[in-house]
């Protein structure tokens, strides 16, 4: 069999892509009151005019329940359609696919919450300090049903498909993992059980947007977890294999959270630090596997694809700083990333380098980086 190779075109998790270097899931900061803005509109055409080969959105907030702010997009209703449509369609006018990621918060978030937070049990969050009210039964079904009401709003929109965010730390993160999940129920006390609400979640998206839209997700390969409580490798293969067999049509593979012994976005020093996880995964499952997580050198990813089973890589913290990365490589300027993963990007008012901000910026946003658990991680600068 032919060698796979970065820069070709592929068929990965039912979407046509003209290259194998995919923009990761990004916190955009940049919504207004939950709707697309011009300023979301301007960081999308520089990727796609970057030449990415697939862009996943930063989160898009799916429920009532949740508090994600007024700076993230939710889609909750309809009036959210024509700004994401607005979106699509400036990024497959350059020729790239998009998809929507799909999320709840749960008690992982960065502002006073306005009113009841709710999570499988009522475990603290270790960075929020929040004690949330458990989801019921009812609620669940509630909540399985507003996905895939957002899945239909996406499709609407004209994403080629979704994703489901699994990982760091948040609602579903905190359904599969053993140290979040304490119930006794259907939906909690075994790697089965805790896994039933996104096999619910996969199969209402498939009934409602057809068996053939693409729905991806993002999964944690470890969380992490400092006392070793949390989702480890071996719940991660068992979940894996149950969502292949269930019609997953790929899986992006990531790990921690913000307040684990690892943050999913480390020190510069740590290099591809999912990838034996990603590389034992695609041993087990015959469906395209995505490894994100410090990729910053084009040797590494050519030698990644033609290498490995691992089906495409995707990037975040070194597309914020050069947009322009996936087609300086393909052009034959082959440096590593700029990027120094210091984590200063992730900015309340828009995410954007840290080393593009006034130095008065800069002070203010190392204040955001401690509240985020950014700077404060061991293994975060």
């Amino acid at each position: 069999m032919k060698a796979k190779t970065t820069f070709e075109p592929a068929v990965v998790g039912g979407i046509e892509v003209q290259n194998r270097i995919f923009r990761s899931a990004t916190y955009e900061g940049a919504a207004r009151d939950g709707k697309v803005s011009d300023q979301m509109i301007e960081m999308y055409n520089n990727l796609a005019k970057g030449e990415v080969g697939l862009i996943i959105t930063g989160w898009i907030g799916v429920s009532g329940n949740d508090q994600p702010g007024a700076r993230t997009v939710v889609l909750t209703d309809d009036s959210s359609i024509s700004g994401l449509e607005r979106l699509t369609g400036t990024v497959h006018l350059h020729g790239r696919k998009i998809i929507a990621q799909l999320n709840h918060a749960s008690s992982q978030i960065f502002s006073p919450p306005k009113g009841p937070v709710y999570a499988p049990s009522d475990v603290t969050d270790p960075l929020s300090g929040i004690k949330p009210t458990p989801f019921t039964k009812e609620q669940v079904q509630e909540l399985i049903a507003e996905f895939g009401d957002a899945a239909v709003r996406a499709k609407k929109a004209r994403f080629d498909g979704v994703q489901i965010h699994g990982a760091h730390g948040y609602l579903l993160n905190k359904f599969l993992s053993p140290a979040f999940n304490k119930r006794t129920d259907e939906y909690g006390g075994s790697s089965s059980k805790n896994i039933r609400i996104v096999l619910e979640i996969l199969h209402e998206i498939k009934t409602r947007c057809g068996k053939d839209f693409p729905v991806w997700i993002k999964l944690n390969c470890s969380d992490f977890d400092p006392a070793g409580q949390g989702l480890n490798e071996e719940h991660f293969l068992t979940i894996a294999k149950e969502l292949a067999q269930n019609g997953i049509d790929a899986i992006e593979v990531s790990g921690g959270s913000f307040s684990a012994e690892y943050s999913p976005c480390r020190h510069k020093s740590h290099a591809a630090y999912h990838l034996e996880y990603a590389k034992r995964l695609t041993e087990v499952v015959d469906i395209p596997v995505i490894l994100v997580g410090g990729l910053r050198n084009i040797d590494t990813i050519d030698s990644i694809i033609s290498k490995t089973k691992i089906d495409a890589i995707s990037m975040s913290r070194p597309l914020i700083r050069e947009p322009e990365l996936v087609k300086r490589w393909k052009d034959g300027d082959r440096k590593d990333a700029e990027c120094v993963a210091c984590n200063g990007c992730f900015n309340p008012t828009g995410t954007q380098c840290f080393f593009k901000l006034s130095e008065e910026e800069k002070v203010k946003q190392k204040e955001v980086m401690k509240l985020m658990g950014l700077a404060r991680n061991k293994n975060a600068t």
